[in-house]
């Protein structure tokens, strides 16, 4: 009895300790502490995702430990992001099943490039990125459609922040 208490005891003495060191984001150093994202550029046939992509990305990076968003370009790293391929394929793989027949995949591609605002360095340039989601249209295809296209900008947006704030990436 007594050493359950004292084995009790001690792991309530130990846990709070674990939290006490936790902070936000990845933890490594980055050379900038301000970065302005302007609105993605849609050069695919996405329908209407640079908005979602944008906020996204913003909401990820506003998570970073050490690393404020900017609302303007002035002394600040500059995210481009341009959505370059928009493609959607139908995942039946057999002629006999109508349920697969609605079933599809969508993959995006995004092209980013991350220079300074004040001194024009590079970062990186045109780094592309691609991810894709499955979807199983039972009901209505555009409803679903409109259903996943935020999880799929929600995964590029996590690599989109991966690559900016990982500098060994």
């Amino acid at each position: 009895m007594k050493k359950t208490l004292s084995f009790v005891l001690f792991l309530t003495l130990l846990l709070p300790q674990g939290c006490l060191h936790y902070s936000r984001g990845s933890g490594a150093r980055l050379s900038f502490s301000r970065i302005y994202v302007p609105p993605a550029k849609n050069d695919s046939f996405a329908p209407q995702v640079q908005a979602l992509l944008t906020k996204q990305i913003r909401a990820k990076l506003a998570n970073q430990q050490n690393l404020e968003i900017a609302p303007s370009p002035e002394n600040a790293v500059i995210l481009e992001v341009s959505i370059v391929k928009f493609e959607q394929f139908v995942a039946a793989t057999n002629g006999n099943d109508t349920a697969l027949a609605k079933s599809f995949n969508e993959k995006m591609t995004v092209a980013c490039t991350l220079r300074s605002g004040e001194t024009g360095k590079i970062y990186f340039k045109d780094h592309r990125l691609s991810d894709s989601v499955e979807c199983d249209a039972f009901g209505d295809y555009h409803e679903a459609r409109y259903q996943i296209m935020p999880q799929l900008t929600e995964k590029l947006a996590d690599k989109i922040c991966e690559i900016v704030c990982n500098p060994w990436k």
